[in-house]
Parts: structure tokens; sequence; C-alpha cells
């Protein structure tokens, strides 16, 4: 063999060795972030399995474990629309029109799902954000 050819049959060994090293890391590398893809996807499963579960209770009237909305539920479920507090504002004084507002922005303030309001004219018992209820002496005095 000359020298050229000698120093060629030298190295690809060193070569091969160096290339299959190179490979098993680059593939423990993938492996590692497939694991870790794997168990962060596993962590999301259960976090939202457990979210969905506090959700459901929470609107399960048989479940009184859950007395306050998770804060998945969005206030819009327990908020009152505006042609809700047009209604139950209607033919009251300014007083008492005040007041009602008031107790119900409270009440979505501490994001209560049933709550009840009262003005010298009566009461209202709110749930979701609707007028489930209501009595009294009758409606106050417009202005």
């Amino acid at each position: 063999m000359n020298t050229r050819n000698q120093k060629r049959h030298i190295m690809e060994p060193e070569l091969t060795n160096f290339l299959e090293i190179l490979i098993a890391l680059i593939a423990a590398g993938f492996a590692y972030i497939q694991h870790r893809r794997a168990t962060s996807a596993i962590a999301d499963t259960q976090q939202a399995q457990q979210k969905t579960e506090q959700v459901l209770s929470y609107f399960d009237a048989t479940d009184d474990t859950v007395t306050v909305a998770p804060p998945e539920v969005q206030g819009r479920s327990y908020k009152m629309a505006d042609s809700t507090k047009r209604w139950l504002t209607f033919d009251h004084s300014p007083v008492e029109r005040e007041s009602l507002l008031r107790q119900v922005a409270e009440a979505e303030a501490e994001r209560l799902d049933t709550y009840t309001i009262t003005v010298p004219a009566g009461w209202y018992d709110i749930e979701y954000g609707l007028i489930k209820g209501s009595g009294g002496s009758g409606k106050g005095t417009a202005v």
C-alpha cells in the first residue's frame, strides 16, 4: 500500500466512529424532545380534564362542592344583559334605578350566579343574569 491509502485506511475507522457518535447524539436529542413534548401533552390533558370537571361541578345543581365560579367560566354567563337591566329598572324612581344597577354591578363583580336585590318597592331574585322571581309592593314611582 502506498502512504496515501494507508492514511485513508487508518482514518476510516476514526471517521466512522465519529459519525456513529454524532448520529447517536442527534437521535438522543430527538428522543429527548419527543419525550418532553409527550410529557407536556399529558400534563396539559390532565389539567384540561381537571378544569372541565370543575366547570361541570359548578353547573351541576346536585353538586354543591364548587360554590364559586371557576376562572374558566366567563363573566357573561352570570352577567345581566342590558335589555334585562332596562326591564329591571323600568318604572322605578331614579334613586331606585341607581340602587338596582349598583346591586347588580356589585354581584357581578363578585361573580355571583344567584343573588337577591332589593329596593323599597320590592325585591328581585337573579340567577345567571336573568330575573328569576320578584315581589313586593309594586314598582316605585317614576320621576
